[in-house]
């Protein structure tokens, strides 16, 4: 893809410190897709380093639909905010508020979701999402797992589609033969020799309708018929922990992969609960975002478009030390004792080079 050209927005914030503003009394328009948990907690780091800086948030939650996602933006926009910070609704949605923002000289940038690489676009800060599912893949490979049970998150959001082609990935660049699970990872009785998804479901992010595709899952395939479950985030995969608990199954007899890393899997993982995880929390990628949009306010360069770094763990070695915390409390707690690197400037914090 073209890398991402700047060049209107770069005017813009030389322009502004021509004029002799300041990066304080700045106002960010802050808009989330839903009442997520991940979306909140990298909403609560980001306001308080925001406040630190001496700038105003404004915030909207939607309820997952495209029209809040722009009607939020055109509101932003009215009431002349300084910049945009979005988890997007859709690729498709954000096409039509990064030219609303364009437009109207205001840079928008992202979090979390893959926005698309138009015009507008000041910068993204999200996760490596097909490295993430690659982490869990070779996970389940070394436990041999063959029939799996994929339990994906939201839709269309590019997070989603990203762990579940890495997952395929690591089965593939290992010569596995997983036939025609790339292009038909939903449909029943896809895979090869090495590898089927057995079951699949979207959970959308959420326990309740986690817990409902896991439940289908035990109930179509019986406790013998998979052994495998990869939930895309740590709230799926306590919903996926409450089937098995009310089927009466012991999780520790599959392998059971998922993502976010928060403290409660923390748990899991030492329990033996759940094999693996990954720690990639939204406090460390709105922390990262913060950065870009303070580096934009002061004229300076800054990596556009950021692939924040994670730490994949199991039993083995797990190490609380060096996990970034969940929570805010916890999080700005051991940020401002140096516990963690949290500069984008680090080599860590590779850049996306899709933008």
């Amino acid at each position: 893809m073209k890398k991402l050209t700047l060049s209107l927005m770069t005017a813009i914030a030389v322009g502004t410190m021509a004029i002799g503003a300041q990066a304080e009394d700045k106002v960010i328009g802050y808009y989330m897709d839903a009442s997520d948990d991940f979306y909140k907690a990298g909403y609560e780091v980001f306001r308080t380093l925001a406040e630190r800086q001496g700038w105003t948030v404004l915030d909207v939650v939607g309820q997952g639909t495209a029209p809040e996602q722009i009607a939020a933006v055109e509101n932003f926009i009215t009431q002349g905010v300084d910049a945009l910070l979005v988890v997007q609704n859709s690729p498709e949605t954000t096409s039509r508020t990064l030219k609303l923002a364009h437009d109207a000289g205001i840079p928008e940038f992202h979090l979390t979701h893959n926005p698309p690489n138009e015009p507008g676009l000041a910068g993204f800060a999200g996760y490596d999402w097909v490295k993430i599912g690659e982490y869990a893949g070779e996970s389940a490979l070394e436990h041999g797992v063959g029939r799996l049970v994929m339990i994906e998150g939201k839709l269309g959001q590019g997070t989603a589609s990203g762990q579940t082609e890495g997952f395929l990935k690591a089965y593939d660049e290992q010569g596995k033969d997983i036939g025609n699970l790339a292009e038909n990872v939903g449909v029943k009785g896809a895979g090869g020799e090495d590898l089927q998804v057995v079951f699949w479901g979207s959970g959308g992010w959420f326990a309740d309708p986690a817990k409902k595709v896991m439940q289908d899952a035990i109930t179509s395939l019986g406790p013998d018929g998979f052994d495998g479950v990869y939930v895309h985030n740590d709230e799926m995969m306590a919903g996926v922990l409450q089937a098995f608990e009310e089927a009466g199954l012991d999780p520790s007899e599959y392998w059971l992969g998922a993502s976010n890393g928060k403290e409660k899997s923390w748990d899991w993982v030492e329990d033996g609960l759940i094999t693996m995880d990954v720690n990639e929390t939204a406090t460390l990628e709105a922390d990262i975002a913060h950065q870009q949009i303070k580096a934009y306010f002061a004229g300076e360069d800054y990596k556009k478009a950021v692939f924040v770094s994670v730490i994949p763990f199991n039993q083995d070695n797990i190490d609380r030390d060096k996990l970034v915390p969940f929570f805010h409390d916890d999080y700005m707690a051991k940020r401002d004792a140096g516990a963690f690197v949290y500069d984008i400037n680090d080599p860590q914090f590779r850049d996306n080079p899709d933008y």
